[in-house]
This record gives C-alpha cells, structure tokens and sequence, in this order.
C-alpha cells in the first residue's frame, strides 16, 4: 500500500462515524428483513467534508492501474461522506459489464478516453459461441477477473487493515450480468433471432454461462463471506447476494422471457438470493419476474418506459421491494412502504 494511497484512506477512516453507520445498517438490515418501511428511513449522516483534495480519476485509468482504481472508488465514499445521506457506503472492482463474456473469450474493448465510461466487449459472433457449446467453462481467472480478484483482494487487504472502512463500506460483488445480458454479449444483437431458429443450443449456452456465473459468485463469497445475505447495487440493499441484470429482457415477450430467462436467473437467485436490476420496458414480464424463487427485490430505471400501475401491483402490492434510480413522484393507491426512491 503506498504513503499516497493511505493518505486519502486515513482520511475516510478518520470520518466514518460509527454511531450513524450503525444506525443506517441496522435501517438496511431491518429493510431486506421486511421488518422496516421507507417512511422509517433513518436521518442519515451529517455532511462531513474532506480536508483533502481527492484526485479526478479517469475510467481508462482506474482500469489500467490498481491504485488508480482503489483511489476511484474510495472517492465514491468521499462524495458520500461529503453530503447528508442514508445510502450505504460502497466500492466494487469497476471492469465494465464484460467480465464474464471477456471470460469465454471476447475482447475488450476500450472505450474513448474522453468518454470516460467503462469499457466494454466486442462480440464473438454466432460461430464461435456455439464452439462454446463443447468447451469446459473457462479458469476463474480468466479474461477480466485476473484484475478483478487482484483488486478485490486489495479491497480485502484494506477492510481487513482499518477497522471502520472494513466494517461500514461493503465491497459490492463484481458485476456478473446475468445469463441472457452476457450471452446477447458474446453472440450479439442478432442472439433474438436464434432463440427462434436453435432454441436448443441457445439454452446449452444460458445453461453453460449460469454455471460459470455461480463458480464466480462462489469464489467471491469464499473472500468475502460477509456479502451472504447483502446485495447491493449502488444506492439500494435488500437481502440475498447476488444481483442479477436483465436488461436483455425488454425485448423478449413473456412467453420467450419464461423459457429463456427465467429459468436461468431463477436458479441464480434461488442458490443465493437477492435482486434484479432492467433497464428499459419490463412491465411485460413484471408478474413472470416477481414470481423467481428467491427474488428479494427489484431495481429499475427509466419508469416513463413502463405502466407503473402494472409494476406496483406485482411488486410492492405484493410486499416485494421496489426500488427506483429516479426522483421520487407521487404513487396513488399502492403500499408505498415497499418503495424507495434513489436519486441525488
């Protein structure tokens, strides 16, 4: 660990108030439990500025160094600690949404410096996924989990060596996608039109990636056990430990979302529990979704794309968390304690 590098380390450990992270937690705890509401939120902690100047990081260069990327996200608990809120505090090794697909074989692909946004990959295409078909699954630390477990045994290192970052700032699982999303990845767009032309080798190959998926969550639990029961994403907890996303799902219909998706997400979610992130329209498969064994909770962007009465009357009606990346907005005849708002 460098001087500079402990340096802006001190300064969060120096910050974290252990009274109000507590309270938070125990709110969070409560909430995943279904034993608490979102009126019953708690204040929250008081703005706690740094005395420090934290460095702007670049994507491009979290990615590239090690340092870069614990600096990156340790400024992410910076912001945090910086203003009056309630989300927890969070880091997680931030590689894109390719690390699995970069397993099987796809290339990375970076995007412009001036973008700064996370990289991405480049597809496989229909011949060589289905040569995936007859393959082993790839090493655990293939493609981009060799930097993935680097850097998450770094933040293991840091937990373990200051007592109140280890103890209030969850390291979140690395993103895994889910079945489908990794798989519309690795064949591409065109991946639609093959669930028609050879459904059969198409589920081998949702079959083969939701294996490789829960060795990858296996081995990351076995470093961090703490995550068992806690998954996050982003601003939001619930219980379980894994998040699965769906974004894949919004342009199948229902019929296609319970053959092809479900029964792969289902199996994820019933081994270890937790929450389903989309992007886009979902109101088409809500029902089909909310009823996944295991499923504690719903994330979801872009509500204007959806009828929300259809979503809050499968997912909150239903006592099942909802939570949405948007402003709050006014929500007439449905048990808005099982929905929260995230923005800011």
């Amino acid at each position: 660990m460098t001087d500079l590098l402990k340096t802006y380390l001190d300064d969060i450990e120096s910050r974290i108030d252990e009274r109000t992270e507590d309270e938070i937690l125990k709110y969070l705890a409560a909430w995943s439990r279904h034993e608490a509401g979102s009126q019953d939120r708690p204040r929250g902690r008081k703005a706690s500025p740094s005395r420090l100047d934290w460095p702007k990081i670049n994507i491009n260069d979290a990615i590239a160094d090690d340092e870069a990327m614990l600096l990156s996200e340790f400024a992410s608990v910076n912001q945090r600690l910086s203003l009056d809120s309630c989300y927890p505090l969070r880091v997680r090794c931030n590689f894109g949404v390719g690390n699995v697909a970069s397993a099987f074989g796809a290339e990375l692909f970076v995007m412009p410096r001036e973008s700064n946004t996370l990289p991405n990959v480049k597809k496989l295409g229909e011949d060589k996924c289905l040569e995936l078909i007859d393959k082993p699954l790839p090493g655990l630390y293939a493609g981009n989990f060799e930097h993935v477990y680097r850097v998450g045994r770094l933040f293991r290192q840091i937990a373990d060596s200051y007592p109140k970052i280890g103890r209030f700032v969850h390291v979140e699982q690395p993103d895994l996608q889910g079945p489908m999303d990794n798989l519309e990845l690795l064949w591409g767009s065109d991946i639609f039109l093959a669930l028609f032309d050879m459904p059969d080798e198409i589920h081998s190959l949702l079959d083969k990636i939701t294996a490789y998926i829960k060795a990858q969550m296996d081995n990351w639990l076995a470093i961090f056990p703490e995550n068992r029961g806690r998954s996050n994403f982003f601003r939001y907890v619930e219980g379980g430990s894994f998040v699965v996303r769906d974004d894949s799902a919004m342009n199948l219909s229902p019929k296609f979302y319970s053959e092809f998706i479900a029964p792969y997400d289902g199996r994820l979610l019933n081994e270890y529990g937790g929450i389903v992130h989309f992007c886009g329209k979902g109101d088409h498969f809500i029902e089909r979704l909310t009823a996944l064994p295991g499923l504690k909770g719903i994330n979801m962007s872009q509500p204007h794309l959806n009828d929300m009465e259809k979503v809050f009357s499968a997912t909150i009606d239903k006592g099942i968390h909802l939570s949405l990346s948007v402003k709050s907005f006014e929500v007439r005849n449905h048990d808005t304690s099982n929905l929260i708002f995230l923005h800011g």
